[in-house]
C-alpha cells in the first residue's frame, strides 16, 4: 500500500514538474501566442511593386520552427551617442537592405517572406519536408506568379537553415511537375544561410526533446529527417544538384556558413558550445558554387542589427547577382531635346513638391499621375521639369518631351517620338489639318495607351502649353502606366487631363535662390563670394523682383565684363537710369537659359487674350491697373468708382466722355449698384495666365509682378493713362467720403492716391484742368487723407484749396471759408491750437459779417472755435462761445434739431472738462433722451450721446452706471455697425477703461488687446487710433505692475508718434509723460526727470504755462525732484506710489 502511494506521489510530482516545465512552450492554437504575421508568401515593403516580365522576385524562407514575427529581427546596434535604455529591433531585409540597392535596380525587384508552419514543439502540424516543399510551390503560384508577365520574372531564393531544405525540396518537385516548370526554369540563384545539406549535430538532442514533448503534441518526425548524413538528405541534395547544375539550366548557389560555435551551456566562467551546422554540412563544391564563412554563430546568420561586415558580405553577393540580371533589361528611351542649364539653381520648396504631387495616384483619371506646373512666364517652369527628369531618369521608360508652343511644334515633337520608339508610320499621313488625326500622333498615343501593368511607367512632359485653343487636349497621352507634366502660364491647364490633375504654382524665386543664380553667372557661390558682393546681388535681384528670367539675363549681361565686381556696381547704376533699355535688350539672350527677354516673354500671352476677349480689352485693363497699382488693387475700388463717377463727370467733364468704352464697362452701374460682370470677365484671362495674382481676404483684389507692371505700362503708351487714373481715383475717393458703412477700406484706399507730383499745379495744368477742377481734385483727395488720420498730407492739399479759392473766388466766398475751416481742422488734429484758432476766428467773423450770425455755417464755425478753446484749457471762453451757439441753434433751428443737440453735447463736454459733473450730466441726459425719441435708440448719434453720459458717470467714479451704458452702446454698435467699425472699437476701449478703473485688469486687458489688434489690421499700425489703443494697453500693464511690458509699448507709441504726428503733437507729449512715469517706477529717476522736463518745456511752448495739462506735468516734475533730493539725503525707497496727476491716461 505504501509503495503504491509512493509511486502515485512520484507520478503526480513528475506530471506536475512536466506541466510546469512545458507550460512556457507556446501553442499556435491560441491567438495570443500564435505569430501575428500571416503564413504564406508575404510582400516586403521598400522594394518595387511593378511586375513586368523583366523583373526579379526574391523570396526569403525562414528555418525550422521559427516565429515569422522575429526570425529576421536583430537587436539594433547603437553608437555611444545613440545609447538608450530601450531596446530597438530592426529587420534587415525591410529596414536596411532597400536603401543599399540602387533605385534603378530596386524598382524592378519584388521581395517576399515565405512563412511556413514548421513549429514542432507543441500542438505541431504533423508535416514533413516534402509537404512543406509542395506547399511552397502552390503558394508561389497563387500569390506572385499568376499572370504571364509574372511567370516570366526571375526568382532568387534565400533560405535560412531548414528553410534552405524547403527551397531544395520545392525546386526538385517543380522540375518534375509541368505546372511549376516556370519556377524552376526562372530560378537564377539560391542563397543558403547555414543550411544543413548533410544534417545538423543538434538533431540528436532535438529529436530527444521532441519525443519527450509528444504528450503535448510535438512532431519528432520532422526532426528525424535532419539526422546527420541521413540517406534522405543525401538523396535530396543529389536531386537538387541535378536539377540546378546540369545542362542549360545553371543556378548560382552561395553557401554561407557559421564560423563561431553556438553557446549551449554557460556556468560562471565555464561554457560549452558547438557548431549547429558545421562547415562540412553547410557547404559543397561545384562549378557555380561559392562557399563563404561569416564570423557569427548559427543564430547570427539571418539577423543583422547594423551594416556589419557580415551583412555587407551577404549584401554584396546579392547585388553581384541581381545587378547584371536587371541591367539586361532593354535600354531606356529618352527623347528630351533640352537639358538643365549649367547654372541651374534648385528651387528648395518646389522640387520636393513636384515629387510629392507626382506620387499622388488618381485612379479614375486618364493618367494616374498628372501635374500642371503653372505660373507667370519667366519663372523657371521648364527648368523645374527638366530638373525632375534629370533626377528621375531611371524611374521612367520612355521619357518623351512635347513642345506645345503651337500645333506645328507639337507635330514635329510627335514625329521625333515615333523615331525614338521605333514606330512604323506612313510619312505621307503625318500631315493634315487636324493634328489629332496625324499618323505620328496616333501611333505614339496608341503605344503609350497600350502599356500594361508589367511595363515601365512612362513620363511625357508637355511644355509651353500656354494656348489650349487649337485642341491640345485631343493629343494629350492617356494610359494606366502614364505620368504627365504640363508646364504652362494657364492656371486652367489641369482641366486638359480627363479626371484629376495636381497643380503647382511657380512664382518668384526666394532671396537665397535668386542670389545663388546671379552668383553662378559670376562663378561665385554663397561661401566664396564676399559679403559686399552678396549685398549688391541682393539689391539687383530685389529690383528685378526675383523673376528667374530677369535675373538670368542680368547675370549674362554682367558676366560679359571681365571685372565682374565693377560690373555689378555699374549694373545697379545703369538699371536706375536705363531700365527700359536693359530689360528690352536681347544681346545676351543666347547666353541665358531662356530664349526670350523681359520685354518679349509676355507678348504672346497679351496678344492672345486681347484677340480672344475683344469686348473687355484685358490688355488695356492690365495697363490701366499697372498705371494705378501700388501693391494690391482691391475690387472695392471699382465699386466705389462706379458710384462716384457721376459727380466726377459732372465737375470735371460736363457732357464730355470721361472714359473710353472698355473702361466704362468695367465700372458700369445697374440700378445704383455696380455691375461687376465685365470686371470679372476682364480679370479672368489675366489671372488665368498669371499676369495678375488673386488676393483673398476682407478686401479681395489682385496684385502683379513689378516687371509685369513695367511691361504693361509700355502697352499703348499714347493713351491718356494719367488722366484716366486720376478720374478713377477721384470717383472712388469721393464715394468713400460719402459712405460711413465700411470706413475700414480707407486705409487701403490711401495707398492708391496720386503722389505729390501727380497732384502738383503744373501736372494738373498739363491735364487742362482749370482752378475749379483743381480745387475739387485737391479737396477730394485731401478728405481721404484727413479721414484716415494723415493730417500732414491733408494739410498740404487743403492749403492749395484755400489759396486757390482765395485767389479765384475771394476771401469771403463760402467755399473759401469752408476750405479755411477744413485747414483749421487739420491744425486742430495736429495739436496746433494757435494756428487753428487764428483761422477759425477769421472764418467765424467773416461768416458772421457775410452770412449773418444765425447762418448754419456761422454757427458751425463758432462750435469749431469753442472746441479749440476747450483743447487749450480755456474753459470760460469755450463755455461762453458754446452757450451762445446753443442759444442761437435752439431759437433758429429748434430744440430738437440735430445741430442743436450736438451743440448741447459740446457744452456738456465743456462742463465735464471743468469738473462740473452734475451740469454736464443733466445736458447729456437731455441730449440722449431727445435723440432716442427723435432719431431712435440705435441711431449712431443716440449711441454717441449715451457714450458721453457714460463718460460723465466715469468721471464721477460711478463705475457701475458707466459700465451698464457702455456695454449697451458696445453691443448695439457691434450689431448695427459691425465689430470692426471705428465707433464700435471706441466703445470697447471705453468699456475697458471702466474695467481698468474698477481694478478688473484681466477683463480690461482682453478688450484692449482685441481693440489694438483689430485697429492694427483695419486702420494700420501707425494710425492715431491704433497708437491710442496701444497706450491704453500699456496703462493696464502699468496698473498691474508689469513695468517692462508697459515700457515696451510706451516706447513704441512715443517713437511712432514722434515720426507720424511730430514731436510737438499733444498725443506725443502725453506718451512722453507716460513713459517718464513708468521709468520712475523702475527706479530710473534721472532718465524720467530728463524726459518729463523736455515734455514740460514743449507743453509751455505749444499750449502755454497756464494750460491745465502743463500745470499737472509741472507739478509732477517738481514732486519727483523733491523725492530724488530726499532719496539722496536718506536711504528711503523712491516712490512707493505715483501721484494721481502723473498717472498714464489717454
Amino acid at each position: 500500500m505504501a509503495t503504491a502511494l509512493t509511486l502515485l506521489i512520484l507520478l503526480i510530482s513528475v506530471a506536475y514538474l512536466y506541466s510546469h516545465t512545458t507550460k512556457r512552450i507556446p501553442t499556435r492554437l491560441r491567438a495570443d501566442q500564435a505569430p501575428k504575421s500571416e503564413f504564406g508568401v508575404v510582400p516586403v515593403d521598400g522594394f518595387g511593386s511593378r511586375c513586368h516580365a523583366d523583373g526579379l522576385d526574391i523570396i526569403f524562407v525562414h528555418g525550422l520552427g521559427s516565429n515569422p514575427d522575429t526570425t529576421w529581427l536583430a537587436r539594433k546596434t547603437k553608437t555611444k551617442l545613440e545609447a538608450t535604455h530601450d531596446e530597438e529591433y530592426v529587420c534587415w531585409v525591410s529596414d536596411i537592405l532597400p536603401e543599399d540597392i540602387p533605385a534603378a535596380v530596386r524598382q524592378d525587384i519584388r521581395v517576399f517572406f515565405y512563412n511556413h508552419d514548421s513549429f514542432w514543439q507543441r500542438d505541431a502540424v504533423q508535416t514533413r519536408l516534402s509537404n512543406l516543399g509542395r506547399g511552397f510551390l502552390h503558394r508561389i503560384r497563387a500569390k506572385i506568379r499568376q499572370t504571364e508577365e509574372e511567370r516570366h520574372r526571375g526568382l532568387l531564393f534565400v533560405g535560412y537553415s531548414y528553410g534552405g531544405l524547403v527551397i531544395k525540396q520545392a525546386l526538385i518537385q517543380a522540375n518534375s511537375d509541368e505546372r511549376f516548370a516556370d519556377i524552376i526554369g526562372h530560378t537564377k540563384a539560391v542563397f543558403f544561410l547555414g543550411t544543413p545539406h548533410r544534417g545538423s549535430s543538434f538533431t540528436r538532442w532535438g529529436t530527444l526533446i521532441a519525443r519527450a514533448l509528444q504528450p503535448i503534441g510535438s512532431n519528432p518526425s520532422i526532426l528525424a529527417e535532419l539526422a546527420y548524413d541521413s540517406v534522405s538528405l543525401f538523396d535530396l541534395h543529389r536531386e537538387f544538384v541535378k536539377v540546378t547544375g546540369y545542362g542549360l539550366r545553371v543556378v548560382k548557389v552561395v553557401n554561407f556558413f557559421e564560423e563561431r560555435k553556438t553557446s549551449v551551456l554557460k556556468l560562471w566562467f565555464i561554457q560549452w558550445g558547438a557548431f549547429c551546422v558545421p562547415e562540412q554540412s553547410a557547404t559543397y563544391e561545384g562549378t557555380y558554387i561559392q562557399n563563404i564563412g561569416l564570423s557569427v554563430d548559427h543564430y547570427g546568420l539571418n539577423k543583422f542589427g547594423s551594416k556589419s561586415a557580415e551583412y555587407k558580405m551577404v549584401r554584396s553577393k546579392l547585388l553581384e547577382t541581381i545587378t547584371p540580371f536587371t541591367s539586361r533589361r532593354r535600354d531606356h528611351i529618352y527623347s528630351v531635346p533640352l537639358e538643365t542649364v549649367y547654372n541651374y539653381i534648385d528651387r528648395e520648396k518646389l522640387s520636393p513638391a513636384i515629387e510629392e504631387k507626382l506620387r499622388t495616384f488618381h485612379k479614375n483619371s486618364s493618367v494616374p499621375h498628372a501635374l500642371a506646373i503653372y505660373g507667370l512666364g519667366g519663372t523657371g517652369k521648364t527648368q523645374l521639369a527638366l530638373k525632375y527628369i534629370k533626377d528621375h531618369k531611371d524611374d521612367y521608360n520612355p521619357i518623351l518631351w512635347i513642345d506645345a508652343k503651337d500645333s506645328e511644334t507639337v507635330r514635329s515633337s510627335f514625329e521625333r517620338c515615333t523615331i525614338e520608339l521605333q514606330l512604323s508610320v506612313d510619312g505621307a499621313s503625318t500631315q493634315g489639318p487636324n493634328l489629332a488625326d496625324s499618323a505620328a500622333v496616333q501611333a505614339v498615343l496608341r503605344w503609350l495607351r497600350d502599356r500594361k501593368e508589367s511595363d515601365d511607367e512612362w513620363l511625357v512632359v508637355v511644355d509651353n502649353a500656354d494656348d489650349v485653343t487649337w485642341g491640345i487636349k485631343q493629343i494629350l497621352p492617356k494610359g494606366e502606366r502614364g505620368n504627365i507634366i504640363i508646364t504652362t502660364q494657364d492656371d486652367q491647364a489641369p482641366r486638359l487631363v480627363n479626371g484629376e490633375c495636381e497643380k503647382l504654382r511657380v512664382d518668384k524665386m526666394e532671396l537665397l535662390e535668386a542670389r545663388a543664380l546671379l552668383l553662378q553667372h559670376l562663378e561665385w557661390d554663397a561661401d566664396s563670394a564676399p559679403q559686399h558682393v552678396q549685398r549688391m546681388c541682393d539689391t539687383i535681384v530685389e529690383r528685378l523682383d526675383y523673376l528667374a528670367l530677369a535675373i538670368d539675363l542680368a547675370g549674362a549681361y554682367i558676366r560679359n565684363d571681365s571685372n565682374q565686381e565693377a560690373a555689378l556696381k555699374q549694373y545697379l547704376v545703369d538699371y536706375g537710369k536705363h531700365q527700359d533699355e536693359l530689360l528690352q535688350s536681347d544681346n545676351f539672350r543666347g547666353l541665358s537659359m531662356y530664349d526670350k527677354t523681359v520685354w518679349t516673354v509676355w507678348d504672346t500671352t497679351l496678344e492672345k487674350i486681347e484677340r480672344e476677349y475683344p469686348e473687355v480689352r484685358p490688355g488695356l485693363f492690365l495697363a490701366f491697373l499697372a498705371h494705378i497699382n501700388r501693391g494690391t488693387f482691391q475690387k472695392e475700388m471699382f465699386r466705389l468708382a462706379s458710384l462716384g463717377l457721376s459727380v466726377v463727370k459732372k465737375i470735371l467733364d460736363g457732357e464730355h466722355q470721361v472714359f473710353p468704352h472698355w473702361l466704362k464697362q468695367l465700372i458700369k452701374l445697374d440700378e445704383e449698384e455696380w455691375d461687376s460682370f465685365y470686371y470679372r470677365k476682364a480679370l479672368e484671362p489675366l489671372t488665368r495666365y498669371s499676369l495678375l495674382q488673386g488676393v483673398e481676404g476682407e478686401w479681395p483684389g489682385v496684385t502683379m509682378h513689378s516687371l509685369v507692371q513695367w511691361r504693361a505700362m509700355k502697352y499703348e503708351e499714347d493713351e491718356p493713362w494719367s488722366l484716366w487714373c486720376l478720374k478713377f481715383i477721384l470717383a472712388a475717393s469721393y464715394q468713400i467720403s460719402m459712405e460711413e458703412a465700411r470706413p475700414q477700406f480707407r486705409r487701403y484706399m490711401v495707398t492708391h492716391l496720386p503722389d505729390r507730383t501727380s497732384l502738383s499745379q503744373s501736372h494738373l495744368d498739363d491735364m487742362q484742368l482749370d482752378d475749379k477742377k483743381k480745387t475739387f481734385v485737391w479737396n477730394t483727395i485731401g478728405k481721404v487723407y484727413y479721414e484716415d488720420g494723415r493730417w500732414k498730407e491733408a494739410e498740404e492739399l487743403f492749403v492749395q484749396v484755400m489759396e486757390t479759392s482765395s485767389r479765384v473766388l475771394g476771401q469771403e466766398h463760402p467755399s473759401t471759408l469752408t476750405s479755411m475751416a477744413n485747414l483749421a481742422s487739420t491744425f486742430w488734429n495736429q495739436g496746433r491750437w494757435k494756428e487753428a484758432e487764428e483761422l477759425e476766428v477769421q472764418v467765424m467773423e467773416t461768416s458772421s459779417r457775410v452770412l449773418g450770425q444765425e447762418h448754419p455755417d456761422t454757427l458751425t464755425s463758432m462750435a469749431n472755435l469753442a472746441s479749440t478753446y476747450r483743447n487749450q484749457g480755456r474753459w470760460k471762453e469755450a463755455e461762453k462761445l458754446q452757450a451762445k451757439e446753443l442759444e442761437t441753434c435752439s431759437r433758429v433751428l429748434g430744440q430738437q434739431h440735430p445741430d442743436t443737440l450736438t451743440s448741447m453735447a459740446n457744452l456738456a463736454s465743456i462742463f465735464r472738462n471743468q469738473g462740473r459733473w452734475k451740469e454736464a450730466e443733466e445736458l447729456f441726459v437731455q441730449v440722449m433722451e431727445t435723440r432716442k425719441r427723435v432719431l431712435g435708440q440705435e441711431h449712431p448719434d443716440t449711441l454717441t450721446s449715451m457714450a458721453n453720459l457714460a463718460s460723465t458717470f466715469w468721471n464721477q467714479g460711478r463705475w457701475k452706471e458707466a459700465e451698464e451704458l457702455e456695454v449697451q452702446v458696445m453691443e448695439t454698435r457691434k450689431r448695427v455697425l459691425g465689430q470692426e467699425h471705428p465707433d464700435t472699437l471706441t466703445s470697447m476701449a471705453n468699456l475697458a477703461s471702466t474695467y481698468r478703473n474698477q481694478g478688473r485688469w484681466k477683463e480690461a486687458e482682453e478688450l484692449e488687446v482685441q481693440v489694438m489688434e483689430t485697429r492694427k489690421r483695419v486702420l494700420g499700425q501707425e494710425h492715431p487710433s491704433t497708437l491710442t489703443s496701444m497706450a491704453n494697453l500699456a496703462s493696464t500693464f502699468w496698473n498691474q505692475g508689469r513695468w517692462k511690458e508697459a515700457e515696451e509699448l510706451e516706447v513704441q507709441v512715443m517713437e511712432t508718434r514722434k515720426r507720424v504726428l511730430g514731436q510737438e503733437h499733444p498725443s506725443t507729449l502725453t506718451s512722453m509723460a507716460n513713459l517718464a512715469h513708468t521709468w520712475t517706477l523702475q527706479g530710473r529717476i534721472d532718465e524720467a526727470l530728463v524726459l518729463l522736463g523736455q515734455c514740460v518745456e514743449l507743453q509751455k511752448d505749444i499750449i502755454g504755462s497756464d494750460h491745465p495739462d502743463t500745470k499737472n506735468l509741472l507739478k509732477a516734475l517738481n514732486k519727483w525732484r523733491v523725492e530724488k533730493a530726499t532719496l539722496q539725503e536718506s536711504s528711503a525707497d523712491l516712490l512707493a506710489a505715483p501721484s494721481q496727476d502723473s498717472q498714464p491716461a489717454e
